[in-house]
C-alpha cells in the first residue's frame, strides 16, 4: 500500500469517526417560539438538569431559538421594572414548541399608572356611580392590559351593620385617550354578564382583586 493510498484511508476514517462521534453526541434541535404578552421585555434561558441549572442563551422581545430536547426555564423581567419578574419552565420532547409568557405588572409600575389616570378615572366612575364615593370604600384597584389600558377596582361597603362582606368589582378600559366604564359594580364578572372584556382580563381581574390574593 503506497502512501497515498494510507492518506487517504486515514482521512476516510477520521470523517467516519467525526460523523460517528456526531451521532451520538449532537442532539438534533427543535425550532421554539417564544411570545411575550407585553412589549420591551427580556429574559434569560436556562437549561434545568437533575444536578444543575445553567444559562444558556438571553433574548429580547418575541424570539425563535432551537433547542434540544431537555428541561429548561424562562426567567423574564423588564429593564424598566414595569413586570415582576417571574419564571416559566417547560420541556422540549421532540417537536417545535411555542411558548407563551405570561406577566403581571409590578406593583410600583401599577401605582405609578393608577396615580397618573386617578383623575380621569374618578370623574367617569363617580359621575355614573355616586354611590360608589359616597358609601363604599375602596379595597384594591390594579392595571391590567398588553398595553396599561385596562382598570379594575374592588369596593365595599362602608356601613357596617350593611356591610356583608361582599366585594363589587367595576372595570373601566381607556378607548380613544379616555376612559370607559366597560361593567357596573356587581359582585360577579363573567363572560354571560359582561360585554367586550376578554376573559383573561376577567380572569386576571377575579383572580387578583380577590381578598385571598397575594399579589394586588
Amino acid at each position: 500500500m503506497n502512501r497515498r493510498n494510507i492518506i487517504i484511508g486515514g482521512i476516510t476514517l477520521a470523517i467516519l469517526t467525526l460523523i460517528l462521534l456526531a451521532i451520538v453526541f449532537i442532539q438534533p434541535t427543535h425550532a421554539i417560539s417564544i411570545t411575550f404578552d407585553k412589549e420591551n421585555l427580556s429574559a434569560k434561558i436556562y437549561r434545568n438538569t437533575d444536578k444543575s441549572t445553567s444559562e444558556i442563551t438571553s433574548i429580547n422581545g418575541n424570539s425563535k431559538i432551537q433547542l434540544s430536547d431537555g428541561k429548561y426555564i424562562i426567567k423574564t423581567s423588564s429593564k424598566s421594572g414595569s413586570i415582576n419578574e417571574n419564571s416559566t419552565e417547560f420541556t422540549v420532547k421532540g417537536s417545535d414548541e411555542n411558548i407563551s409568557i405570561k406577566t403581571e405588572y409590578s406593583q410600583k409600575f401599577m401605582s405609578s399608572k393608577i396615580n397618573e389616570y386617578r383623575s380621569d378615572i374618578s370623574e367617569v366612575l363617580f359621575a355614573k356611580y355616586p354611590e360608589l364615593k359616597s358609601s363604599f370604600i375602596l379595597q384594591k384597584e390594579i392595571i391590567l392590559g398588553n398595553d396599561a389600558d385596562w382598570y379594575a377596582a374592588s369596593y365595599q361597603r362602608g356601613v357596617i351593620d350593611r356591610n356583608s362582606g361582599d366585594t363589587y368589582t367595576v372595570i373601566l378600559k381607556k378607548e380613544n385617550n379616555k376612559w370607559v366604564i366597560k361593567t357596573k359594580p356587581q359582585i360577579i364578572n363573567t363572560i354571560y354578564n359582561t360585554k367586550d372584556i376578554p376573559e383573561d382580563i376577567l380572569s386576571e381581574t377575579a383572580s387578583r382583586l380577590s381578598p385571598f390574593s397575594t399579589s394586588s
